[in-house]
């Protein structure tokens, strides 16, 4: 446990160090991002901010991920026409529907707002929610960019990946906010930026309940239910979240009342607008500063820039500010993390803790959707082309045992020392049940496991060449080194400086029990975090 500590202290202090934005150019817009969040993160700051009211909204197409030539979602709903089309001879003579299956777009966008809710209706509706789900995530798994080639969900942007990160890891809340559908996005924005459904506020159609087969479910209808574009996303955000953001970031004039909402507020504001100007790299459009006017798509007028200008908002420049666009391309292995997520008593501790902790380190970091609660069982590096099979083994061990009637004990608090703070969490004994569990899935996964990895095999790298090999090398040796007898089951709780965790681990700890709820397996990311979701299993029976 004692080796585990140090490489975990040795790792998160070069986090520290670690360039948290490493694909923005060194500006004025990457410094006006860092100079806010160090200001209202900072305590004795005259502009600091607490905890619960740092909240940051991101616009998603244009802003988070590519919206040319069309928005992403517009493609889900045209491959949805084709394949229901069968099911509709009607359409082949109705309008926007004829046109749109002979593949003649300016036709069918020619019936402007009226046609594409036709078609919104027509896709999105007359299925139960469920199914709706099942549909995008089946669409999005496969669906690829008409230029690029790329999969949609390969066409975010790094940079503002990076963003997010930075600003949960200092203890925001991120929410996406978006005219695009709520639930066509909350099938997959935590497996892609880290955000949970929650935490997603978009466009709906009115739902009703139904009991069908005797069990009740939400089934979609043929009816817009709100619209969150523009003075709707300050609609949106008033409903959904009920606190005003902090921070803002769009990339159109269909966010600018939501920027506006944002410095509306009393204290330190950030407002952000993404420019889109290099056509090599991604696509240019405006009309500002004479780029082309898109027919589909977020505009950025000239106006849009002059209110920026006028208010003080930060303009980021694609072409100048951004090192890169897209994420480097996923390396043909793998760095994955095979985890159980605990019940709500143990999630109800930690997040006490995390609260706890939080008040004497407000830089520390948040239980939220970059910091899930969770137990460690394997890390290991796996071939890429062979995760569905890793999925079906880690399955299969986990179905051999009745996670649901697994007890945990969790005794003690523990901190793994970083510089002058510390990591802290609480620890669960190593019973022989979790341990069977642990050995089963390493010998299920194990046919699948290769010996290293490149630091491609990550959701990122680190900047620092050092943590790479630092994190290497931890995966590498996690079997041997952290496994069986030194397993150390425990979820990680938040971070503080050390004098206080002394106190803390030194006070009589009130045991309690636990079980595993789910498991899952992330890709991992900077410094060994869980951050991409790509598998999951419910363990309740």
């Amino acid at each position: 446990m004692a080796i585990a500590f140090v490489l975990a202290s040795a790792i998160a202090t070069a986090a520290q160090a670690a360039d948290p934005l490493p694909s923005w150019n060194d500006g004025k817009a990457r410094q006006s991002i860092v100079s806010f969040v160090e200001k209202v993160t900072t305590p004795g700051s005259p502009d600091f901010v607490p905890v619960p009211e740092r909240i940051a909204v991101f616009d998603n197409d244009g802003t988070l991920w590519c919206e040319q030539p069309m928005p992403v979602q517009l493609y889900f709903v045209f491959d949805r026409v084709k394949a229901l089309a069968p099911q509709h001879p009607e359409w082949k003579d109705q309008e926007p529907f004829a046109s749109l299956l002979k593949g003649d777009l300016k036709t069918a966008f020619g019936g402007g707002e009226r046609a594409l809710i036709d078609l919104l209706m027509a896709t999105h509706a007359g299925m139960t929610a469920t199914e709706f789900e099942a549909a995008v995530t089946d669409w999005i798994a496969t669906a690829k960019h008409p230029t690029t080639g790329k999969l949609y969900t390969d066409m975010v942007y790094q940079p503002m990946l990076e963003l997010v990160a930075y600003l949960r890891s200092n203890g925001f809340k991120t929410f996406i906010v978006s005219g695009g559908g709520i639930e066509f996005m909350r099938a997959w924005t935590e497996r892609v930026y880290g955000i949970p459904p929650e935490q997603v506020v978009g466009s709906s159609v009115k739902t009703k309940l139904e009991m069908r087969d005797g069990k009740p479910v939400i089934v979609r209808l043929p009816e817009l239910n709100f619209n969150d574009d523009k003075a709707g996303k300050v609609i949106g955000i008033h409903e959904h979240i009920g606190r005003r953001p902090i921070a803002a970031f769009g990339n159109a004039v269909g966010d600018q009342q939501m920027l506006e909402y944002t410095q509306a507020g009393s204290g330190a504001r950030f407002e952000l607008l993404v420019l889109h100007d290099d056509a090599a790299r991604e696509f240019a459009y405006g009309p500002a500063r004479g780029l082309p006017l898109v027919k589909t798509g977020g505009a950025f007028t000239p106006a849009l820039e002059e209110h920026a200008r006028k208010d003080g908002w930060t303009v980021v420049s694609m072409k100048s500010d951004w090192k890169q666009v897209y994420p480097v391309p996923q390396s043909g292995i793998t760095a994955i993390d095979v985890l159980l997520e605990p019940d709500a008593t143990m999630l109800r501790h930690a997040e006490a803790n995390n609260a706890r902790l939080l008040k004497v380190n407000p830089k520390g970091f948040a239980l939220d959707g970059a910091h899930r609660p969770h137990i460690t069982m394997l890390q290991t590096f796996v071939r890429t082309a062979d995760l569905e099979q890793v999925y079906a083994a880690a399955g299969k061990a986990l179905a051999g045992t009745d996670l649901s009637r697994m007890r945990l004990e969790a005794f003690r608090y523990y901190y793994a020392p970083t510089g002058a703070d510390g990591v802290a969490g609480i620890c669960a004994k190593p019973s022989p049940e979790i341990l069977r569990l642990q050995a089963d899935i390493i010998a299920a996964v194990g046919p699948f496991m290769v010996d290293r990895g490149p630091i491609a095999a990550f959701t990122a790298p680190h900047g620092d060449p050092a943590l790479d090999a630092a994190m290497i090398d931890y995966v590498a040796a996690y079997v041997p080194k952290y496994a069986g007898p030194h397993f150390n089951p425990h979820v990680s709780t938040g971070t503080a400086p050390k004098g206080y965790l002394d106190k803390m681990v030194a006070e009589p700890f009130e045991a309690f029990t636990f079980s595993p709820a789910g498991a899952a397996v992330y890709q991992l990311g900077p410094f060994g975090t869980a951050a991409k979701k790509l598998k999951e299993w419910d363990l309740q029976r």
